[in-house]
C-alpha cells in the first residue's frame, strides 16, 4: 500500500511532481546528499558502506512514517529529473501539525520548492485536515529563502539563538541562529 501519492504542479517553465521514494532512488538520494544545503552538514561519502545502509533505511523509514503518520518523504522532480526530496516531519496529528524542508541540488530554483512545498501541504491539509506548517531557516542559509517563504505564507515567528551547532574540521565548535517560520492554513478554501 502506498501511503505517499503522488502529486503534479507546474510553473511558467516548469512541469513537475513529487512521489514516494522507491529503492531506484538510492543513487540520487547520494548525490543529492554530496551537496548539503545545511550550515555544517558534511557531505555522505558515496562509496562507504555506511552512507548505502543510511540511504536505504531512509527509503524504508519513509513508508512507515507515512504510514504511521509521522511523517513523510517525497522525491522531488523537475520536468522529469530528480531534483531533490520534500521532508514532512515532526508530524503531530493530535495538534495537526508538521514541520517541512527541502533538500535540492543546485539546479533547483526557489520558484520550484514554493510549488513543491504548496503542493505538499495543500494535499496534507485536504487529506489529514492539517492546518499549521513550519519551516526552520538556519543562519548561513540562502537568503532568498525566507523571502520565497514569506510568499507562500509563511511568517517569522520564533528565533532559536545558538539553536544549530557548527563543528569544523578542527573540532571548533560555533552556534547560528534557527528561524522557525510558521504558515496557518485556512481549512475552508485549503491556501493561506
Amino acid at each position: 500500500m502506498n501511503f505517499t501519492p503522488e502529486l503534479q504542479f507546474e510553473g511558467a517553465d516548469f512541469r513537475g511532481r513529487v512521489r514516494s521514494l522507491s529503492d531506484d532512488d538510492q543513487a540520487n538520494l547520494l548525490n543529492l546528499y554530496q551537496h548539503p544545503e545545511l550550515p555544517g552538514q558534511r557531505p555522505l561519502d558515496p562509496a562507504s558502506e555506511a552512507a548505502q545502509e543510511h540511504i536505504a533505511r531512509m527509503i524504508e523509514l519513509s513508508v512507515q512514517m507515512a504510514a504511521t503518520q509521522r511523517g513523510m518523504m517525497w522525491a522531488l522532480e523537475i520536468n522529469g529529473e530528480f531534483q531533490g526530496m520534500v521532508s514532512v516531519f515532526d508530524w503531530q496529528p493530535s495538534q495537526l501539525r508538521a514541520t517541512l524542508r527541502v533538500d535540492g541540488l543546485a539546479a533547483l530554483t526557489l520558484a520550484q520548492r514554493a510549488s513543491a512545498l504548496t503542493v505538499c501541504m495543500d494535499f496534507l491539509s485536504e487529506k489529514y485536515h492539517m492546518r499549521n506548517f513550519a519551516y526552520q531557516w538556519i543562519v548561513g542559509q540562502d537568503q532568498a529563502l525566507l523571502d520565497t517563504l514569506a510568499g507562500i505564507g509563511f511568517e517569522p515567528c520564533a528565533t532559536l539563538r545558538d539553536g544549530w551547532k557548527l563543528i569544523a574540521d578542527n573540532g571548533e565548535k560555533t552556534y547560528v541562529d534557527v528561524i522557525q517560520l510558521h504558515r496557518v492554513a485556512d481549512l475552508q478554501t485549503g491556501g493561506e
